[in-house]
C-alpha cells in the first residue's frame, strides 16, 4: 500500500504530495490530470516490472512525460512511501532530460521490516537501504550491520534503475531485505476495461492475473469458478443487476476460450447468452467484478472511470467490491485508485478517499478537500456529489 506520493514535473503535474488511503478517488473534470497522478505511480510499477527505457517508450518518449517547461531544471522525481505485512519503506528517483535524452540523478530506498537473520525472535527490526551513486555504483547499507560484506558487484548504466534489478533473478542478502519494498509496487494494474474488448473470444492461456485491458476475461473467469469464495462473490453481485442469474462460465470452442451467461426464468425454463447478447454496462460491470474478485489480485487497482457505460444505480456495486477488496482480512494492504466525476460515485466513499485536481495553464494542482467542505458533507448539510456539482473541489 502506499501511503504517501510525492511528484514533481511528470507530464501535467508540476508537484505535489499526497497523502494516500486504502481508497482513492481522483476527481475532478475532463482533462484536468485524474490519470496523469495515477500514471505518475503505475510508472514506477513498469519501471520496476519491465525497465525505465520500456516505461518511457509505452508513454511516447521523454519528452511526454515530462512536464513542459522553456526553462531547466528538466528533472522528473517520484518518491513513494509504502506499508506492507513485511514492514514499512520508500523508494525515490530522479530523472535528468534534455532534447530528447534521458538519464538516472537520483535513486535511492530504504525498508525496515523484521530482522531475518537475527537468532532472537525478539530483535530489533532491520533497516535496509541503499543509493545510487554518480558514477552508477549502488551503497548498501543495513542496520544492524551484522551480515558482512554488502556492496554490489555491478555497475548501472545511465537509463537503468537498482530496482529493476531487485525485482530480478539478481540475489544477494541484502536484495533479499529490500524486495518487499519493490514488490509492493509491483502488485500494481491499472485497469482499462471496456466491452468491445471483452467480446472477442480469446486462445485457451494459463494466466492467472486479469490483464489491463480485461482481454483475458475468459481464462479468469475459469479460474475464478475454480475458487468458491471468489465465484460466489461475483454471482452475489451480478444479481444485483441479473436477478435470473444462474452462473457465469467459460466454454471452449476450437481453442478458444468464450464466456457465457446462464439465466433461469421464473418457469424454471434455462437460456444460455453469449457475450454479443448482454449489454455494454453488464459486460463492462462484469469485467470490472473480475477485477476484484480474482483469487490472484494485484494489491493494488487503478480503475479509469468506472462509470462510463453504467447506470449510476448500478455503481453501489462497484463500489461495495472496492471496499471489500480493500478490508479483506487476508490481506488487509490492499488499495485502489479511481479517477471519476461522477457526483453519484463520490457519494458511494467516504470524503476523506477524495482528491480533487484541477487544472490551470497547463499544470495539474491536487490535493484532499479542505476542512470547511468535510465538515459540510460530515454534518450532512450537502453530499460530496452536490459539493463537487455546485462549488467543485479546491486548496481554498
Amino acid at each position: 500500500m502506499i501511503t504517501h506520493a510525492y511528484i514533481s514535473r511528470f507530464k501535467s503535474v508540476a508537484e505535489a504530495h499526497l497523502d494516500l488511503n486504502p481508497v482513492n478517488l481522483l476527481v475532478g473534470r475532463n482533462a484536468n490530470g485524474k490519470s496523469n497522478v495515477v500514471d505518475a505511480l503505475y510508472f514506477v510499477h513498469d519501471c520496476i516490472s519491465e525497465d525505465l527505457d520500456t516505461a518511457i517508450v509505452k508513454r511516447h518518449g521523454i519528452e511526454s512525460i515530462r512536464q513542459w517547461s522553456k526553462t531547466k531544471p528538466y528533472y522528473i522525481t517520484i518518491e513513494l512511501h509504502v506499508l506492507n505485512d513485511e514492514g514499512r519503506g520508500r523508494y525515490k528517483f530522479v530523472l535528468s532530460s534534455g532534447r530528447g535524452t534521458y538519464r538516472v540523478a537520483e535513486e535511492e530506498g530504504e525498508f525496515t521490516g523484521p530482522d531475518r537473520f537475527a537468532r532472537d525472535d525478539d530483535a530489533e527490526p532491520r533497516t535496509t537501504t541503499f543509493k545510487r551513486t554518480a558514477d552508477g555504483k549502488v551503497e548498501m547499507s543495513t542496520n544492524p550491520d551484522n551480515i558482512g560484506h554488502h556492496g554490489t558487484d555491478f555497475l548501472l548504466g545511465p537509463t537503468e534503475l537498482f530496482s529493476t534489478s531487485l525485482a530480478g533473478p539478481h540475489f544477494s542478502i541484502l536484495n533479499l531485505a529490500l524486495r518487499p519494498l519493490v514488490e509492493d509496487l509491483r502488485s500494481f494494474i491499472s485497469y482499462s476495461i471496456y466491452p468491445n474488448t471483452l467480446r472477442e473470444p480469446r486462445v485457451v492461456s494459463r494466466e492467472d492475473r486479469l490483464l489491463a485491458d480485461g482481454s483475458n476475461l475468459p481464462s479468469i473467469l475459469r479460474l475464478i469458478g475454480s475458487h468458491k469464495r471468489s465465484k460466489d462473490s461475483l454471482i452475489e453481485s451480478l444479481r444485483l443487476i441479473m436477478p435470473n442469474l444462474a452462473d457465469v462460465t467459460t466454454r471452449s470452442a476450437g481453442g478458444y476460450y468464450v464466456p457465457v451467461i446462464q439465466v433461469k426464468e421464473s418457469s424454471g425454463e434455462a437460456h444460455i447468452f453469449n457475450m454479443s447478447q448482454v449489454s455494454d454496462g453488464t459486460l463492462r460491470v462484469l469485467g470490472l467484478l473480475a477485477a476484484f474478485y480474482q483469487p490472484n489480485a494485484p494489491g493494488i487497482i487503478a480503475l479509469e472511470e468506472p462509470e462510463q457505460m453504467i447506470h449510476p444505480g448500478v455503481l453501489p456495486i462497484l463500489a461495495d467490491a472496492a471496499k471489500e477488496f480493500v478490508t479483506d482480512i487476508g490481506d488487509p494492504y490492499r488499495q485502489v485508485f479511481i479517477t471519476t466525476h461522477s457526483p453519484s460515485l463520490l457519494d458511494l466513499f467516504d470524503p476523506e478517499s477524495i482528491i480533487w485536481t484541477k487544472q490551470h495553464d497547463g499544470i495539474t494542482k491536487c490535493g484532499p478537500i479542505t476542512a470547511r467542505q468535510l465538515g459540510i458533507i460530515k454534518k450532512q448539510l450537502f453530499t460530496a456529489g452536490e459539493l463537487f456539482v455546485n462549488e467543485g473541489f479546491s486548496e481554498n
